[in-house]
């Protein structure tokens, strides 16, 4: 408490504030004792009582176009060329709205899919504006990609794609975004239309490094968020960013099982809405592909094993949330064999990229028994709020092991049923 203090008491409006707010001056001290995460934060950054202050606001969840709009009115104070000011306001938009939501979270506020939806929902706003700045940076001196050089030529659109928990909407706190980036461009080369053109998929490259630059460069407010590129085609050894036609012909040629398992969580995030919708169209069109059941499971069953050799910290006294049996990838893999298997002949399903929605489908379908759907579901839930509550520790998803055994047990039971023994 005495680092909180020493922070504080550098900035006498603070201590005005809460000794004219004795009602945030308790909550400020209930969130002290309840989280470390936020003790870090606040004593880190002070401004971010300013987030105390009014319950009304504190407690009350901000939708994406909200947040959008509240990030857009902050930006449009300054000069938009100011990169450096652009990723301070970036940073500290993020730190004030994840603080509403852990606060909201730990006065339980919020339940457990509001609280990711909102983090989610705050990434894509950042992803939108940083976007948005990039491409205006690079316009200025390049101008827009097209398709050719007639003056009618329509422009090429460009799509941040949202795999894992981004795109599942079950971001928590401090989690990596998985992106991936593609544009409609041809493979012919095309150029952009400004003074200094130059060939689009150099553009394109320019523009998704700049984004990353934005969002992951470590300022005086600390990084935004880590960003993971690894689930583009071909990996670590692929392109940056692909083309949809590429990216087509990789999801259907060359993309292995887990690939596609990836897929299912997948979403566009932020773009060109015709490029977003075209990623769309292809994730329906890949996920509908017929698979043959047995060799599915087979290659499910052998990723869950590898998995769990290279990741599970579970021993005698511990498990794993994650890895561990009867943990959260086990849900997440039945999950994934239930799209992968039954989307082809039930498209409905492909509307959703969260695993409680699609567990609630297959009940709903008559795919999966209702008890069964149940127990994932409630096990799931569960696994995630202790997850937020690990984060807002500051301690790893290790429990001990006499802790959700009845979860553990029916996730493994379930497993046991659609896989057999693990």
């Amino acid at each position: 408490l005495g680092g909180l203090i020493r922070a504080v008491a550098r900035r006498s409006v603070y201590l005005s504030l809460l000794a004219e707010n004795p009602s945030a001056l308790q909550r400020l001290i209930d969130l002290y004792h309840a989280s470390p995460w936020i003790a870090r934060a606040i004593t880190q950054q002070p401004m971010l009582l300013d987030e105390l202050l009014d319950p009304r606001v504190l407690f009350t969840p901000s939708g994406r176009e909200q947040l959008i709009t509240h990030l857009n009115q902050l930006l449009g104070a300054h000069d938009p060329n100011d990169a450096e000011r652009l990723m301070d306001t970036l940073r500290d938009f993020k730190n004030q709205q994840v603080l509403r939501v852990a606060a909201s979270d730990i006065m339980h506020h919020f339940p457990v899919a509001e609280v990711s939806d909102q983090l989610s929902d705050i990434a894509g706003a950042l992803l939108h504006h940083a976007l948005h700045a990039a491409a205006r940076i690079l316009l200025d001196k390049h101008g827009e990609p097209r398709r050719s050089n007639a003056a009618d030529s329509p422009r090429i659109g460009f799509a941040i794609i949202a795999y894992g928990k981004l795109g599942g909407f079950e971001l928590g706190y401090g989690s990596d975004l998985d992106l991936v980036f593609i544009h409609d461009s041809d493979s012919d080369p095309q150029m952009t239309d400004g003074a200094w053109p130059i060939d689009n998929n150099v553009y394109f490259i320019r523009l998704t490094k700049r984004v990353i630059h934005f969002l992951t460069t470590r300022t005086a407010a600390g990084r935004a968020y880590e960003i993971d590129t690894r689930l583009r085609p071909s990996g670590q050894s692929g392109l940056l960013v692909s083309t949809i036609t590429a990216f087509a012909e990789y999801q259907k040629s060359s993309a292995l099982t887990w690939e596609h398992q990836a897929l299912v969580r997948a979403r566009a995030i932020a773009g060109t809405p015709e490029t977003m919708a075209a990623f769309e169209r292809l994730r329906r069109e890949t996920l509908m592909r017929p698979r043959d059941a047995a060799q599915l499971r087979r290659e499910i069953v052998a990723m869950r094993e590898r998995l769990r050799a290279e990741h599970d910290r579970s021993d005698s006294t511990t498990f794993d949330l994650k890895y561990g049996v009867g943990g959260i990838t086990d849900i997440e893999f039945m999950v994934q064999y239930g799209v992968l298997r039954w989307a082809p002949e039930h498209h409905d399903l492909l509307a959703f990229t969260d695993n409680l929605r699609l567990l609630d489908g297959f009940t709903r379908l008559g795919l999966m028994a209702t008890a069964v759907g149940t127990v994932l579901h409630n096990a799931y839930f569960t696994y995630r709020a202790e997850v937020h509550r690990c984060a807002l520790q500051e301690t790893a998803t290790l429990v001990e092991d006499t802790q959700f055994r009845h979860h553990r047990k029916v996730v493994d039971n379930a497993w046991r049923e659609m896989f057999g023994p693990q």
